[in-house]
């Protein structure tokens, strides 16, 4: 089915949320996974994958800190980490070339705010606009409450069918919930 899941991240609570069901799937299926971020310009990468956002102060910074130790739950789950330094108006695009890069069995999995009424309409609507455009499946995953403690997070419910840009459905006659 799905050899590569492609994990955009901004690193908020969403995409933290969309990482753990990505580690937790892609163990499931034994896919590889890759965690992909853009940063805006002037900032350049090192050759060791830190990341120098003010060239004038070149202070390296390691991105991956903390989803590093997130993915500490789940060892078996090699996860690779790639960051472009672009314009954030061509994010969406250079998501695509890698995900073309990655080949057909790629599935996204990134996280929302799930946003609605007007804050929807005035702020948009990142995996709404991935669903449409992403040339492979998408599998969005809501944020958890800010209600709730850490401890507390909902599990996803059972996945049965994933989003394509063609608005297809892909059905497993099998469904699963990822812990």
């Amino acid at each position: 089915m799905f050899q590569t899941i492609i994990h955009p991240t901004d690193f908020d609570n969403p995409s933290t949320e969309a990482f753990r069901v990505a580690r937790s799937l892609a163990q499931a299926i034994h896919a590889k996974l890759v965690v992909f971020h853009v940063l805006s310009p002037p900032a350049a990468l090192t050759h060791d994958g830190k990341v120098i956002r003010d060239r004038e102060r070149a202070v390296p910074e390691d991105l991956w800190i903390e989803y590093r130790k997130l993915a500490s739950d789940t060892p078996a789950v090699a996860v690779q980490y790639a960051v472009v330094v672009g314009e954030m108006s061509a994010s969406r695009q250079l998501l695509q070339d890698k995900i073309r890069e990655l080949g057909q069995e790629t599935l996204v999995v990134m996280g929302t705010h799930a946003h609605q009424g007007v804050r929807r309409f005035l702020l948009g609507s990142k995996a709404e606009e991935a669903v449409r455009e992403c040339p492979c499946a998408v599998l969005v995953v809501k944020a958890t409450s800010k209600s709730q403690a850490p401890h507390e997070q909902v599990k996803p419910a059972a996945i049965q069918s994933v989003a394509t840009s063609d608005n297809s459905r892909l059905t497993s006659s099998r469904t699963r919930a990822f812990p």
